[in-house]
């Protein structure tokens, strides 16, 4: 697809940068013309929707583990340390295939911007995936990633969903507009964001771990099948990817696992398929996250997910210890239709009771608000729709004992 993106009016040159300079939002909001918007050859999505992919391997000499000095500095850093909490946003499934979706991923997207007027303000938003529908095409970066986000004052980290890795032809490479936008060898102006100053970001590979204060994030890319369950591995021989991946996980586990212990950091594990539903679906890869969390010798404190485009939030019994499962797939692309309605009065559906995992279920657009100290790690779902509106849903968990307790609605904890 040769389309090009449309610039923005009114931008004027566009600031070239010092080697190692990043640069995040326009200095001052400007209206944008509307991006083309294309689909690939959507007529032959399902033939590619659940072939999966090679995983791009990392970056040549990069260490897989980001640390969020190099990106903010380490003054910015400090300051973090010295306030004693971190803040940061997080949500996926923000794409849009058509240019009427786009109108609720700026929505999001406002929300968040105004978020980084309070204070502590956010220090980042971290992408769940599905950064561009419907196969992550480049000419299509500039209208569903770079024009939405013009004003989001901060780095955004991604781990790709599976319309960013997803092709429509053998002849292509999977997530190579992902990895010139996300993983690039240094931060530098992004040849897909049409005018507008946001640096690409330069993350070592398609999976990492990002090393900020009082948290560490295991990312994780879960492939391209959108009709069932992600896949991190092999799975002892059953398909055609390596093992790199959940070697990658077992060792950070193993190695930060001192660190949990000696209450240094919290841990998030990352990606974009569900691995938990809390029903009886077969789901390999859930299976792979246990195995790898067994043998790393530590449990997450929380796993966080998108693709399914609404908020849920679950919960398992891990010997004794409640293990969030948060689902945030509401970013701005398609909510997901369901036979049980979504009443902004009760936080699971009656008809969905029976699920006892189950803990909050919304189908509405908005974004995860975390926040986390030493000692404590909050994560609050925050509506763009008035029916349910901010903090619709939080908890709150205790670093140090494991307790989990659910916030009230629209209080924020910390």
């Amino acid at each position: 697809m040769a389309n090009t993106p449309i610039p923005p009016v009114g931008t004027g040159p566009v600031p070239t940068p010092a080697p190692g300079t990043r640069l995040y939002a326009e200095p001052k909001f400007i209206p944008l013309l509307p991006g083309q918007i294309t689909d690939g050859e959507a007529s032959k999505y399902d033939v590619y929707a659940s072939v999966l992919q090679p995983i791009p391997a990392p970056r040549e000499g990069a260490s897989l583990i980001m640390q969020l000095s190099d990106v903010l500095g380490q003054s910015a850093v400090d300051d973090i340390n010295t306030t004693g909490m971190l803040v940061f946003h997080c949500v996926g499934d923000t794409g849009a295939d058509k240019r009427n979706r786009v109108v609720d991923e700026a929505d999001v997207s406002a929300y968040m911007v105004k978020d980084l007027a309070t204070q502590p303000a956010p220090s980042f938003f971290y992408h769940l995936g599905d950064v561009v529908y419907e196969f992550g095409q480049a000419a299509d970066y500039y209208s569903e990633f770079y024009e939405p986000f013009c004003a989001y004052n901060a780095p955004i980290f991604a781990i790709p969903g599976n319309h960013d890795g997803m092709i429509w032809d053998p002849s292509m490479t999977s997530l190579q507009a992902f990895l010139n936008n996300f993983c690039t060898p240094a931060p530098g102006p992004a040849a897909n964001a049409g005018g507008l100053i946001r640096s690409t970001m330069n993350q070592p590979g398609v999976y990492f771990t990002l090393a900020a204060p009082f948290v560490n994030i295991i990312g994780l890319y879960s492939n391209v099948t959108d009709k069932g369950p992600g896949s991190i591995s092999s799975e002892g021989g059953k398909n055609n990817l390596t093992d790199f991946q959940k070697d990658f996980l077992i060792a950070e586990l193993q190695r930060l696992k001192p660190l949990r212990e000696a209450n240094q950091t919290a841990v998030i594990v990352a990606l974009h398929h569900p691995p938990f539903y809390g029903g009886t679906e077969d789901n390999p890869m859930g299976d792979d996250l246990d195995d790898a969390f067994t043998k790393g010798g530590l449990w997450p404190d929380v796993v966080l997910s998108g693709h399914a485009h609404l908020y849920e939030r679950l919960e398992r019994d891990i010997n004794g210890i409640k293990m969030p499962y948060i689902i945030a797939g509401c970013g701005g692309y398609n909510i997901t239709t369901s036979t049980q309605a979504s009443d902004p009065t009760v936080k699971v559906p009656p008809s969905m009771a029976s699920n006892t995992a189950l803990k909050a279920y919304v189908e509405t657009f908005g974004y995860l608000k975390i926040k986390v100290t030493k000692d404590k790690l909050a994560i609050i779902f925050n509506s763009i729709d008035s029916a349910y509106g901010p903090a619709f849903d939080s908890i709150l968990i205790d670093l140090l004992t494991h307790n989990v307790t659910e916030g009230a609605k629209g209080v924020e904890p910390l």
